[in-house]
């Protein structure tokens, strides 16, 4: 809910704001605990004698003068400060090594010349600081050794002759900064929380207030979904993005409103998003076009009542649209029992003739289980889908009048479409592709050459290809005999009627049912008897439309 949603933002928003906080301040509390440490470990330098400390070189002077008055001047420092736990100083050895020269610190003292094993970056540097450095070095992070974590600081040492002699370190304890810091958070975590608990009221009535305009949208949305788009949307919100969506559905509106001029509804609701008035108009574009009808239906509608028929059709048609709609195609009309659909308008669809072919695929595939329901039913009905495919420039757009429109399209290559549909009916075929179509979808369906052919009403051959399945789904039989065909009709082209006899002989004979071999073999029967003419090009004439 809205109210839901607000508050755990509300709570993300407080835990963010409580990490970021804890995580500035506790950045401030250490470097200001840094400023105060190498301000403290200058002081101490400034009051080191560096003669006395170059004194102290072995265990050995720990009882001479320097080292007791190094050793109290130090004690001094360390007890005048405040929470400091460690003093001392350090030296580099001659081989690199760093070793404590004097210790005062509260607990576990380290004797003059005891190496220190594990010197940070910071201490390195503060051991090799340039002659007359007085700036102080302090440790970015607390840092572990062998007596605890430390937050530290390191000032350099100079002998009167301004020669580095070694460092004085301060170590503050980090436990007391880690407290801190624990102490800090828990004090922002219950501000958060307390922020939160005074931020759900508002919660609630801002929800309230965004929740109220949002049903009447939802109202407004079921209205759309009816088609009821006369009324006009009364919303008033003062929330920008609600007035938005208002706008929004009343250009949704507008759109419908418009496209509903023309039907079926199902293109109205593809077209739902152009958000104007329709026009006509239209404009040249490459699409590709699906027509399909039943074989026979004239004749079965001759012997089913009216209402039987329609009932039985519409069955059909639910299954063709739903193939066609699945693979984003533009149904343009029902004629009948015939379906003429396209694809690439009005939206842009990514490789139109594959979706077209594996709609085709699809209606076939689906129309075979109706066949085997209807069967199943004790029905003496079987409906057997003719289809046929074309890619080609079309005109597309708004056809018709002001007060009735159509969205669709004409052309040559629509005309061709309809041709090639109806050419099944002459091969014996289901699905039908022009070489076109083919050249976009060859390599990820099964195709066979049907024929050169000039169809009805044309004066130029087209090659004609038959559609058999996706690729890797046909069964290797009958991707042979699809081979066998071509390499026959290849020999046909060429005049070799008698090699492609031999050829067409052997498939009518495995696969009496395929008429496409046997129409070729008879063909070649034929030329052998009467040969073509010398210009022939392997093109033949459908003998009807």
């Amino acid at each position: 809910t809205l109210t839901s949603a607000f508050c755990g933002l509300t709570l993300l928003g407080a835990v963010f704001l409580s990490l970021v906080t804890s995580h500035q301040v506790g950045n401030f509390i250490r470097e200001q605990l840094r400023l105060r440490l190498t301000d403290v470990v200058n002081i101490m330098a400034s009051q080191i004698n560096g003669d006395l400390h170059s004194q102290v070189q072995t265990i050995a002077d720990q009882k001479s003068k320097a080292f007791t008055q190094l050793q109290s001047k130090l004690l001094e420092m360390r007890k005048r400060g405040t929470e400091i736990d460690n003093v001392y100083t350090m030296r580099k050895t001659n081989t690199g090594q760093v070793m404590f020269v004097v210790d005062v610190s509260e607990k576990n003292l380290s004797p003059t010349g005891e190496i220190y094993s594990n010197p940070t970056d910071t201490l390195k540097d503060a051991l090799n600081a340039p002659a007359g450095t007085k700036i102080a070095y302090s440790e970015p992070e607390p840092t572990a050794d062998n007596w605890g974590i430390w937050l530290s600081a390191y000032a350099p040492i100079f002998t009167t002759s301004g020669q580095l002699d070694g460092i004085v370190g301060v170590d503050v304890s980090a436990k007391n900064l880690l407290e801190h810091e624990r102490n800090y958070k828990i004090t922002v975590y219950a501000l958060s929380t307390a922020v939160v608990l005074m931020m759900l009221p508002l919660g609630f009535f801002i929800a309230h207030r965004i929740r109220r305009p949002l049903a009447q949208l939802t109202i407004e949305m079921e209205k759309v979904r009816k088609f009821d788009l006369d009324s006009e949307v009364k919303i008033v919100s003062r929330i920008r993005e609600i007035d938005s969506m208002v706008q929004q559905l009343e250009n949704m509106k507008r759109g419908l409103r418009s496209f509903r001029k023309y039907v079926p509804a199902d293109l109205v609701q593809e077209l739902i998003e152009l958000g104007v008035d329709a026009k006509l108009g239209g404009e040249k574009k490459t699409l590709t076009i699906f027509f399909s009808d039943i074989a026979n239906f004239t004749s079965m509608s001759e012997k089913l009542a009216p209402e039987v028929l329609v009932g039985f059709l519409g069955e059909y048609l639910n299954i063709m649209n739903a193939c066609l709609l699945q693979n984003q195609a533009t149904v343009d009309k029902y004629i009948g029992d015939g379906v003429m659909a396209f694809w690439g308008a009005p939206r842009f669809v990514d490789s139109p003739a594959i979706k077209a072919c594996q709609a085709a695929l699809d209606c076939q595939k689906q129309i075979h289980q109706l066949n085997q329901k209807w069967q199943a039913d004790g029905l003496d009905l079987a409906f057997h889908t003719r289809i046929g495919i074309n890619t080609g420039e079309v005109i597309v757009g708004n056809m018709g009048s002001d007060a009735r429109m159509s969205y669709t399209v004409i052309g040559d290559n629509v005309n061709l479409t309809s041709r090639v549909e109806s050419a099944n009916k002459f091969y014996g075929t289901s699905i039908l592709i022009t070489e076109t179509t083919y050249r976009e979808v060859s390599s990820h369906f099964v195709t066979r050459l049907v024929d050169y052919a000039v169809l009805a009403g044309k004066a130029v051959p087209i090659q004609l290809y038959e559609l058999i399945g996706n690729k890797y789904a046909v069964k290797h039989e009958k991707l042979q005999q699809i081979e066998r065909y071509n390499s026959a009709f290849h020999l046909y082209s060429q005049r070799l009627f008698i090699e492609a006899v031999a050829i067409l002989e052997e498939l009518v004979s495995s696969t009496p049912s395929d008429r496409v071999p046997l129409l070729l073999l008879e063909r070649c029967r034929h030329y052998i008897a009467n040969p073509p003419s010398l210009d022939w090009q392997g093109d033949y004439v459908l003998p009807y439309k």
